[in-house]
């Protein structure tokens, strides 16, 4: 993989990571930066992989695909 595909990733979660909290993706650097945002990575019951995210008080779930906010 090179720099721009990994950075393209990176932008790509980021994005992801922005959207299922509802904030815009700058705030959501800064935040990550700080070390505000928890990002966990976990299976569920049925062995699908996803990202388990938490920030201020606010909880999401980001699979492939789908969003689900808690």
């Amino acid at each position: 993989m090179d720099q721009r595909e990994m950075y393209s990733e990176m932008n790509q979660l980021l994005g992801a990571i922005a959207k299922a909290l509802g904030i815009e993706a700058e705030q959501a650097a800064r935040a990550l930066e700080r070390g505000e945002i928890d990002v966990a990575m976990k299976e569920d019951a049925r062995g699908e992989r996803f990202l388990d995210i938490s920030y201020a008080g606010r909880k999401a779930q980001v699979y492939q695909g789908a969003i689900l906010r808690g």
